[in-house]
Order: structure tokens, then C-alpha cells, then sequence
């Protein structure tokens, strides 16, 4: 799994990795909610590589139909809520294509707070709160302030 993270996150910047990982998860038939959320996430950021409006829509919409396929079945799972929040926080707004993000939001936010006593890796746990703190705009003041008196 650290090695499936590294590579989405390396994919998030680099259009070859991330194509090469598309094309791994693509392949994958195992039922293991956080490597099908990254299947869901990595079609998703396939959109930001991709040329022309139409090509975009249809990697966003495959990515929300997979995330919400995996959220049905696993809707508690943090690490899954936070690559969906991740990917339409950035989605721009015009494109209402952003729906989930106060509802994965509160998911994991939830385990993040609880954190040693809740259900992410310690790794995960850096990853979302670095996410956060480089990206407060999503969160209210009350989650700004539990958040920047978490332990790094």
C-alpha cells in the first residue's frame, strides 16, 4: 500500500506514471476499498492529462461512478473519502461535478481527530493532514483550529 500511495501521488504530477498506474489498477479484481478508491481517484486525475472538455467529463464521470460504487459498499472507509474530497476540491465548481466534499469531509475528519484510535495508517494521517494544511480553504474555522493543534 505505501508504494500504491507514493505512485498516486507521483501520478498526480506526472502524466506517465499516472497512466501506467490507470492501467495497473485497471486490472485489479480484488474487492480492497482503498486500492479501489485509488482505481476511482486515478481515473479521476486522468482528466488533468487528458485533451479536449470531453475526454476531461469522461474520466470525471468514470472516477465518480467508481468512487461511488466503492462508498456503497465501504462507506466508512476515511482514506477513500479523502481521495474523493481530494480529487473534487480541485474540480472547478462550474462543472458541479463537486458534490461529496462536505459528506467525505466529515468522514474523514472524523478519524483524522480520533487519530491514533481510529481506522487510518500513520502515513495516511500525514498525507491528510499535509493536504489540509496546504489547503485550509475547504475547512471552517472550528476544523482550522482542531487541525493545527494536531501532532504532525
Amino acid at each position: 500500500m505505501p508504494d500504491l500511495r507514493r505512485l498516486y501521488e507521483k501520478g498526480a504530477k506526472d502524466e506517465a506514471t499516472c497512466e501506467r498506474l490507470a492501467r495497473h489498477l485497471h486490472n485489479y479484481k480484488g474487492q480492497d476499498p482503498v486500492v479501489l478508491g485509488f482505481r476511482a481517484g486515478t481515473q479521476g486525475m486522468l482528466a488533468k492529462f487528458a485533451w479536449g472538455p470531453y475526454a476531461k467529463i469522461k474520466h470525471l464521470r468514470t472516477s465518480s461512478q467508481l468512487f461511488d460504487e466503492v462508498i456503497k459498499k465501504h462507506p466508512l472507509v476515511a482514506e477513500v473519502r479523502f481521495l474523493r474530497y481530494s480529487l473534487e476540491f480541485f474540480i472547478p465548481r462550474y462543472l458541479n461535478m463537486s458534490h461529496h466534499l462536505e459528506e467525505d469531509k466529515k468522514i474523514f475528519l472524523n478519524s483524522l481527530f480520533r487519530y491514533p484510535n481510529s481506522d487510518i495508517e500513520a502515513d495516511v494521517y500525514q498525507a491528510i493532514r499535509h493536504f489540509l494544511l496546504k489547503h485550509p480553504e475547504g475547512l471552517t474555522e472550528q476544523e482550522k483550529k482542531l487541525l493545527y493543534n494536531l501532532k504532525a
